[in-house]
């Protein structure tokens, strides 16, 4: 029994006391696609100093069909890269397209998914560059509760435009209405409210959101992203305290020093 406990205690005292840290960055490469098919390379570099598990890379994107790829354990500063086989779904217009990168990975104790996103573009046949963006605030979350993320868009152009508006988030967030579709006129702005919440976002933790901007005019397609950061504060969460790991090591230690008392006294 006091080696058990002894073992325990060994085992315990790590995760209190030293907290890695995983942190992804990606990067796309893409040529005009010019066909019905073209490649992507996607890398992806972990700073941390701790290894992210079961590392998966995925393209979201509405026009384009793509398999996702297994990357497995990804250990810091060790650079994976590999290529996606991206294929039309449907007809689409000349023009310039937005790609979103999904890695979905896991820490060491692996009870705790992560997923982070990041904007990328493609061109079909002809690039275009768009008049209509938009601005992000910032947003802070606390537990469960529901806020609204408001974006700015602004046209610039000279022309009216039918704009398709879609919120991109982790999977660790959530949000009603994803997707609006609005008219603004030449020279204005529209604001525009999403009702987010946390579904399994980790206390502590800052989440990179991306909205996707896209038009047509004139027999082509344009489109823009804008990022955003939300926040998710510690708040009332079926997250454990932070203090408990601490009352364990006492409690354990406790035990420990009552079994080896004991022992002493046969």
């Amino acid at each position: 029994m006091k080696k058990i406990i002894l073992i325990s205690i060994l085992f315990l005292i790590p995760q209190v006391v030293l907290a890695g840290v995983i942190s992804l960055t990606t990067t796309v490469t893409t040529d005009i696609m010019t066909e019905n098919a073209t490649s992507v390379r996607v890398k992806v570099l972990n700073s941390g100093d701790e290894s992210a598990h079961n590392v998966q890379v995925s393209l979201i994107t509405d026009n384009f069909q793509s398999n996702p790829i297994f990357v497995g354990d990804l250990s810091p500063n060790n650079p994976f890269e590999g290529d996606f086989t991206l294929g039309l779904t449907k007809e689409i217009l000349p023009g310039t397209y937005p790609l979103i990168v999904l890695v979905d990975y896991a820490d060491a104790n692996g009870y705790h998914p992560f997923s982070s996103v990041s904007p990328t573009s493609l061109v079909y046949k002809t690039p275009t560059v768009s008049r209509v963006s938009g601005v992000m605030q910032e947003l802070s979350l606390t537990g469960k509760e529901s806020k609204t993320l408001t974006l700015t868009i602004r046209n610039l152009d000279d022309s009216p435009h039918d704009v398709d508006v879609k919120l991109i988030l982790p999977r660790e967030l959530k949000v009603t209405d994803e997707e609006k579709i609005i008219s603004i006129q030449p020279k204005e702005e529209e604001e525009l409210g999403f009702q987010v919440s946390s579904f399994s976002a980790l206390p502590g933790s800052s989440y990179v959101v991306v909205s996707l901007i896209e038009y047509d005019h004139d027999n082509s397609h344009y489109s823009s992203v804008t990022r955003g950061m939300i926040n998710v504060g510690e708040g009332d969460s079926s997250f454990l305290p932070d203090w408990l790991p601490y009352v364990g090591i006492i409690v354990l230690a406790g035990i420990f020093i009552f079994y080896q008392f004991k022992g002493k006294k046969k």
